[in-house]
């Protein structure tokens, strides 16, 4: 087979740029196709040659075959990457490159289809010898008391489950039969949208499980190897958050076992290129047992997890397989060295049900250099924007030290003082996580975000919370440092974040020789205060002390500025950037391992900035795509009106009370802003 010359990438964002960074370093030229929203993406200009695929939607850019292939015919490509997602396992794709005279990078199409659909995979498995968790297979004329029948054989808890694609997408755990009819009719919904195959299938849920893969690869030579297993088990809506390697909670018997099932499964479809086979592990020591979950026959989100244990470069033998030729190592020459975690950074606020957050990213500077213990991956740069097209991922952090607990704790820390301005992301949630005394034990089931919520809003320390609304009051009042006379007291208003949800400070302020005395009065939403001199009769203020802030010779790329502050008599550094981006007033206090951003706002009483109040409406910025009640229908609080598709996410929109729907207001298909209201309601005659 002759050498790829230039390798066109089916794909956007991080793992563009990922498979482009690799290709370069091989002297291959690269191609790259994008959407409209993703024209100003770094991927874009990091390639060789761009195609412009036109369309917003996945299913009028990434997942338009034709226009893949035009791409590919235009620019003289001989090759083609997937990625991951999209087009990654659809095996007509995989013929039409190879129909077209191009190099596919990846496995068979024949491999694919049989692995493709979960219920034929699960089958493939079965006849292999690789034991099962109970499940049951639906039929898309399933009636209602069908489906009550088929969850009733299967046992609850069950998991409702799209037979195509994977990545969370089409899923549902569901704990009685009331709530299933719903579930299958939401995972049809999704995983008609994300994968064009409205099949789901049912299967038992296994509490406390644990969620282990293994990372097996091919040539068309017929050799097969494992790169061991990553565990996955700590996850957010079904899809994974933390990924890491080696299992902390498989056993090496069990491993041993699943190396061997994970190859003997490659080998009996005739695999070739990079793929995982997944399974739920359940149990301790020597009883512990393990069951087929898929086989995902692509490149993982997760496999520098994989890479950073094992300092083998994935990519490259992809394409070195792509190219026939043999595996580079034989099954005695693998071996991994320390431990490594990735985590997947989100734009989407874990304490508000992840909502998604979009917008530019002001402030981000995720720098990686600090070492080979930390590698960043991500699709954006500075100023770019996070639209709600596509997947909430923004980053993907990786850590490897000796031990799991270093790599953790690093991890955390690295995490914790992220500067990221513009978007809500997960950071302080992973750092959380990271540092839970149940995740160093390394009791990571897949309910470990069930067991504990807490992790989803960590509480900043009181001291750090007070010198971080002081130092922002201080900056917000005019950056405060020495001065001749007394200054005339001041007043600030500041939304920030307390507990997972947006809160108001007010922050005054008393000019003296010693910078500004500074205090707080927090979660104050409904207070109306025009004059530092209306806080001071209050009993429920916050004293920060005097504050005082000398500018220091450092500013980075991302804004943040460095000053020497003066707290109550006590000095430190910190990182402040404080700048107003799309109209917008932000104070950002880097400090103290931890980092507040703050919305500076007008010092009237009303901070409601959600024009929600005439009826349900929608969080965040999506496309319509169920409206489940009509006009005249009565429905209980809590019922479902609309779902809305934001970041390849459903969300429902449900009723605050009980009324009658005097009009709906959005249709299918219809692209909404946030907080447009979906219905009116009437009260209950």
């Amino acid at each position: 087979m002759a050498d790829i010359t230039r390798l066109l990438v089916a794909n956007r964002g991080e793992i563009a740029r990922r498979v482009l960074r690799t290709a370069h370093d091989l002297g291959i030229e690269t191609v790259a196709v994008f959407s409209e929203p993703d024209r100003d993406l770094p991927f874009v200009d990091e390639a060789t040659y761009a195609v412009a695929l036109g369309g917003t939607t996945s299913a009028e850019s990434y997942l338009d075959v034709a226009k893949v292939l035009d791409a590919a015919h235009r620019t003289g490509a001989d090759a083609v990457h997937p990625g991951y997602g999209f087009l990654s396992e659809n095996p007509a794709f995989a013929e039409a490159v190879k129909a077209a005279g191009l190099v596919w990078v990846g496995p068979t199409a024949s491999s694919m289809r049989a692995m493709a659909l979960k219920v034929e995979a699960k089958r493939i498995a079965a006849d292999a010898g690789v034991p099962l968790v109970p499940g049951a297979e639906l039929g898309a004329d399933a009636t209602e008391d069908e489906l009550l029948a088929a969850g009733d054989g299967v046992g609850y808890p069950l998991m409702v489950k799209a037979s195509a694609g994977g990545g969370g997408k089409g899923m549902r755990v569901v704990r009685s039969t009331a709530d299933l009819v719903e579930a299958v009719a939401g995972a049809r919904r999704e995983a008609a949208s994300s994968f064009g195959d409205p099949t789901v299938f049912l299967e038992r849920y296994l509490e406390r499980s644990r969620h282990v893969e293994v990372q097996v690869f091919g040539d068309s030579h017929g050799s097969v190897v494992h790169l061991f297993e990553r565990e996955c088990s700590i996850q957010r809506r079904h899809q994974k958050v933390v990924e890491e390697s080696p299992s902390p909670g498989a056993a090496p018997a069990t491993l041993e076992r699943m190396y061997a099932a994970s190859v003997s499964l490659a080998r009996a479809i005739g695999y070739v290129g990079a793929g995982t086979v997944e399974f739920l592990v359940a149990g301790d020591g020597s009883a512990q047992e393990f069951f087929f979950l898929e086989m995902n026959t692509r490149l993982q989100v997760e496999h520098p997890v994989t890479e950073m244990v094992t300092g083998l470069d994935l990519v490259e033998w992809q394409l070195r397989v792509a190219q026939g030729e043999p595996l580079p190592l034989s099954q005695a020459d693998i071996s991994r060295d320390g431990h490594a975690i990735e985590v997947r950074l989100y734009a989407e606020d874990p304490a508000n049900g992840y909502l998604p957050s979009t917008g530019r990213l002001d402030a981000w500077d995720l720098d990686d250099s600090e070492g080979d213990w930390l590698r960043v991956d991500s699709g954006f740069d500075q100023g770019c924007v996070v639209s709600s097209h596509y997947d909430p991922m923004v980053a993907k952090v990786v850590a490897r030290c000796g031990s799991r607990s270093e790599t953790a704790l690093s991890l955390a820390a690295y995490l914790r003082g992220l500067p990221v301005v513009g978007v809500v992301t997960n950071a302080a949630s992973l750092a959380a996580t990271l540092e839970h005394p149940a995740f160093l034990d390394g009791d990571t089931p897949t309910s470990f975000l069930d067991e504990h919520p807490e992790v989803l809003v960590p509480a900043v320390p009181d001291d750090v919370a007070r010198l971080h609304l002081g130092v922002a009051t201080a900056m917000a009042l005019g950056r405060p440092g020495f001065r001749n006379v007394l200054g005339v007291p001041q007043t600030v208003r500041l939304r920030h974040r307390t507990s997972g949800a947006e809160a108001v400070a007010v922050g005054g302020s008393d000019w003296s020789r010693d910078g500004c005395d500074v205090w707080v009065l927090i979660d104050a939403v409904d207070t109306d205060v025009h004059a530092a001199q209306a806080l001071v009769a209050r009993d429920d203020l916050v004293r920060v002390g005097p504050v005082r802030l000398d500018p220091l010779d450092h500013e980075g790329g991302d804004g943040f500025a460095a000053f020497r502050a003066e707290v109550d008599g006590v000095r430190r550094t910190v990182f402040v950037r404080h700048a107003t981006d799309d109209g917008v007033e932000r104070v950002s206090v880097d400090a103290d391992g931890w980092l507040t951003t703050v919305e500076v706002l007008p010092l009237e009483s009303s901070t409601h900035h959600h024009a929600s109040d005439a009826g349900p409406s929608t969080p965040v910025h999506g496309t319509v795509t169920h409206v489940a009640v009509a006009v005249g229908d009565a429905v209980e609080a809590g019922a479902a009106l609309v779902v809305l598709e934001a970041m390849k996410m459903e969300h429902t929109i449900r009723a605050d009370e009980a009324g009658v729907v005097e009009a709906v207001h959005v249709t299918v298909g219809q692209s909404v802003d946030a907080h447009t209201v979906v219905a009116t309601l009437g009260p209950t005659p």
